[in-house]
């Protein structure tokens, strides 16, 4: 028989900072409310949703997170699941970059450059061809003389610069425990504002208060 086991991790006490954050914004001001244990059992009677716990988790070699501990109340709905919307992220794949630069300057061939390369290739015809060659050698170079010598072309090229990048969906809150007949729900989010903003899209309906338990 296998068993599963939930990796535990170091939670640290962050209510206050969440808190902090939520008394920030005039509307969660107004709307939040802070109850001690005695008030816990009737406020979870209606449509309400209560954070018990709000706590950093801290991994090994890898960043903290912030985890939510949320009791449902027994008039809010309870769907068969619990998934928060994402968004669509960019990413660049490690390493990835196509550099195109001008690095040379690139010189137009002469008439007479061509005749040499000509000449090259067929050294095996009669010496009256050579002669010939020579003779438009003498030619081409005057033309050259004429003409203000070799022309350098500058290529009118900037910097080129590419990444490969792949895009991700990534989520406003992981959910790590859903228990619909214990009304329970753990979520995990990367920072306290992600928390905050899960907090009017969570799937209980419409119009439910939001509560933070003292403790």
């Amino acid at each position: 028989m296998i068993e599963f086991r939930q990796k535990e991790f170091a939670e640290h006490d962050a209510m206050r900072s969440l808190y902090v954050e939520l008394m920030r914004d005039e509307s969660w001001r107004r709307r939040v409310k802070i109850i001690d244990t005695n008030s816990l059992i009737p406020t979870l009677r209606g449509n309400n949703i209560v954070i018990e716990r709000f706590v950093i988790t801290t991994r090994p070699f890898k960043k903290d997170r912030f985890r939510m501990y949320i009791k449902v109340g027994a008039k809010a709905k309870m769907p068969d699941s619990v998934r928060l919307p994402g968004r669509s992220e960019s990413n660049k794949l490690w390493g990835s970059s196509i550099s195109i630069r001008p690095g040379s300057i690139f010189r137009q061939k002469n008439n007479s450059e061509i005749l040499e390369e000509k000449r090259f290739d067929n050294n095996q015809k009669n010496n009256q061809q050579q002669n010939n060659q020579q003779n438009n050698q003498k030619d081409k170079k005057k033309n050259k003389q004429d003409n203000g010598g070799d022309k350098l072309l500058e290529p009118k090229i900037d910097d080129f610069r590419a990444e490969i990048r792949y895009d991700t969906m990534k989520l406003k809150g992981d959910t790590i425990e859903y228990n619909k007949q214990d009304r329970s729900l753990v979520i995990e989010y990367d920072t306290i504002r992600d928390a905050i903003e899960s907090l009017n899209i969570l799937p209980f309906g419409l119009n439910y208060n939001i509560y933070l338990l003292d403790v």
